[in-house]
C-alpha cells in the first residue's frame, strides 16, 4: 500500500532472511539413502482459480478435455515458498534479487565437493552445464470435484500488465524482498479493472469450490528436507497476525489490529484481481525410511492416514510454527486467509494515478508502508 493512499496494492513484500545460506552435499538419486515415499494431496479453490492455457481458458487435457493443474505449476508454488521459508536461492538469475540469493550462490564447493542449498537439493539445480536432478516430483492435479460444468464457468475481464520495478509505490527499494499477493477472502468473482484501462483480456477461471487431487513422490530426503516440503504443502491451520498502525496507514496513536485465520496458498493467473486462493491438504502419506530394503527382498512402507497422519504432520511442521523471525511474521501476514482482514479494498489504482505518478514529485517519493 503506498503511503497516503486508501487502497491496498494487490501485493506486498516479505523480507528474506539475512542469515548465511546453509549448503550440504545432495543425496543423489542413485544413493538410496534418506527417506522416500509418496504424499496424496487435495487442492480446493477458495476463490476463482485461473491456470491459463494462453488463450484465456483453463488448461485442459488434450484427450478428455478435462481441466487440470500442470505439475510444473504445483512445483513452482511449493518451491518458491520453500525458498523463502528455507532461506535458499532463486532458480533463475534476476536483477531484482539480492546478491546472497542469486542462482550462482546455490552451489558452494567445499574440499572440491559440490554442496547445494536445501531447495536446490530437493527440487533440482540447473545453471549452465551444472545439473542436479531433483528428489521431489509432482503429478498433474486432476479435477476431482466440479461445482458447475466447464461450459458454465463465468468469464471475466482482467487488466494485462503490472507496475514496473521502478514504481516505488509498488516495489521495495531493497532487493532482499519477495512478492506475495493478498487474498480476497470469500470472493466469488474477480475485481473488475478500472474504466480507462485499455490493455485487458478475458479469462474463464474455475469457480470457488472446484477441487483437484495430485501426488508428490520423493526419494532420499533428509529429515529437515521432508519437514520443509510438508510445511510448504500444508502451511498452518491457525495463526494470529498483528498489524501495526503504520502498516494499516492509521494514526500512530491507534492500537495495532489483531486477527486470526489459516494460511493459504496463492497461485495461478489474475491474482491481482482476487483469483488464486487455494487450500492444500495432505490426505495420505507413505514413508519408507530404508529405500534400499525395497530391492533386497521387499519392504512395506509406513502408511499414514487419519489420526496418525495428523500427528505426523503436526510433528514435522512444529519447528516452522514456532518461528517468530521477521520472514515468518511477514509471510503469515501475507498468507493469512481471514474475513476479518482489514486490508481492503485491494486493487490497482486508476490509470490516471499511474500517469500522475510519472509527473509528480509526491509520487516519485512515495514509499510502501511496512508489511506488519
Amino acid at each position: 500500500m503506498p503511503q497516503g493512499e486508501n487502497f491496498w496494492n494487490p501485493y506486498r513484500w516479505v523480507t528474506i532472511s539475512d542469515k548465511p545460506i546453509q549448503h550440504d552435499v545432495p543425496n543423489y538419486q542413485h544413493t538410496l539413502s534418506g527417506i522416500s515415499g509418496r504424499i496424496w494431496c487435495e487442492l480446493e479453490a477458495l476463490t476463482p482459480l485461473m491456470i491459463g492455457d494462453g488463450h484465456g481458458e483453463f488448461v485442459r487435457h488434450r484427450g478428455n478435455q478435462k481441466p487440470y493443474i500442470p505439475s510444473t505449476s504445483l512445483k513452482g508454488v511449493v518451491r518458491s515458498l520453500a525458498e523463502v521459508v528455507g532461506n535458499a536461492t532463486v532458480p533463475f538469475p534476476g536483477p531484482q534479487v539480492d546478491d546472497p540469493h542469486q542462482l550462482e550462490k546455490a552451489q558452494r564447493d567445499i574440499n572440491d565437493i559440490a554442496h547445494f542449498d536445501i531447495v536446490s537439493r530437493m527440487f533440482g539445480y540447473l545453471n549452465g552445464g551444472d545439473v542436479v536432478a531433483g528428489l521431489v516430483h509432482f503429478s498433474d492435479a486432476d479435477i476431482s470435484k466440479e461445482v458447475s460444468p466447464l461450459n458454465q464457468w463465468q468469464q471475466y475481464q482482467v487488466a494485462v500488465g503490472q507496475p514496473k520495478p521502478n514504481h516505488r509505490a509498488f516495489y521495495a527499494a531493497q532487493k532482499d524482498r519477495r512478492k506475495f499477493y493478498h487474498h480476497h477472502p470469500g470472493a466469488q468473482g474477480l475485481v473488475r479493472p478500472h474504466p480507462g484501462i485499455l490493455q485487458t483480456n478475458r479469462v474463464r477461471p474455475a469457480p470457488p469450490g472446484t477441487c483437484f487431487s495430485f501426488t508428490v513422490d520423493f526419494m532420499n530426503l533428509r529429515e529437515n528436507e521432508l519437514n520443509l516440503l510438508i510445511y510448504c504443502l500444508v502451511l498452518e491451520k491457525d495463526v494470529t497476525v498483528t498489524l501495526s498502525p503504520e502498516a494499516l496507514g492509521k494514526d500512530q496513536n491507534e492500537p495495532p489490529f489483531t486477527f486470526e485465520g489459516p494460511l493459504r496458498h496463492k497461485m495461478g493467473g489474475a491474482k491481482p484481481h482476487g483469483a488464486g486462493s487455494v487450500r492444500m491438504c495432505i490426505t495420505k502419506m507413505e514413508l519408507r525410511t530404508n529405500a534400499a530394503a525395497r530391492y533386497r527382498g521387499g519392504s512395506t512402507p509406513d502408511a499414514l492416514d487419519g489420526g496418525t497422519l495428523t500427528t505426523e504432520l503436526d510433528r514435522r511442521t512444529a519447528s516452522f510454527r514456532r518461528r517468530t523471525d521477521q520472514t515468518m511474521q511477514e509471510l503469515r501476514a501475507m498468507l493469512i486467509y481471514s474475513t476479518d482482514d482489514p486490508r481492503t479494498p485491494i486493487h490497482y489504482p486508476k490509470f490516471d494515478w499511474f500517469e500522475d505518478e510519472r509527473e509528480t514529485e509526491f509520487h516519485r517519493q512515495t514509499r510502501l508502508k511496512p508489511t506488519i
